[in-house]
């Protein structure tokens, strides 16, 4: 059942609480209605019912985080145009989050993300798609990302790769761990 926000609550507390999260937030206000998410079995269109710690509840069923790459509002997937890619090499290894949350690469904190917030970034994603934009606000498990202006929410567990785009065409990598 989905709590409401209560203002008392404490940081610890919020982070914990799967209603109270960037995620939470990025799909239920910024994203009002229905969005897309895109998994590793291709793009479905639904609303979202509800959202607890490892599951995205929707009107034509449940998803289980690691099967979801990104999502974004429906009317901004054909405005990603030029943003949106494939590395074939990646797509060809047919990599997927693992289920076992012990068997997945290290994300430790936010520091990952805090040399790549406000920067032109390349995002590679496990099943190959790369993202080009500015990633906005972060956390230790999703970040929001402004591409061709419009609002994507990418999972951190989707992530193959980053990469800072310099201005004078120069790629400088880091790979999530």
């Amino acid at each position: 059942m989905t709590q409401q926000n209560d203002p008392t609550q404490t940081p610890e507390a919020t982070q914990n609480d799967p209603t109270q999260t960037l995620e939470a937030t990025t799909l239920r206000e910024m994203f009002q209605g229905p969005v897309l998410l895109v998994t590793y079995e291709g793009i479905k269109k639904v609303n979202i019912t509800e959202i607890e710690k490892y599951e995205i509840h929707t009107s034509t069923g449940a998803f289980h985080k690691v099967d979801v790459l990104f999502s974004l509002m429906p009317e901004s997937a054909e405005k990603l145009d030029n943003a949106l890619r494939v590395n074939k090499e990646v797509e060809e290894q047919k990599l997927r989050t693992d289920k076992d949350p012990h068997k997945r690469p290290k994300i430790i904190g936010k520091r990952p993300m805090r040399k790549l917030a406000q920067k032109n970034v390349k995002v590679t994603l496990r099943n190959g798609h790369i993202l080009y934009g500015i990633p906005i606000e972060y956390n230790e498990y999703n970040f929001t990302m402004n591409v061709n202006n419009q609002m994507v929410l990418v999972y951190r567990h989707a992530v193959y790769q980053f990469e800072i785009v310099n201005t004078q065409n120069k790629e400088s990598t880091a790979t999530e761990k």
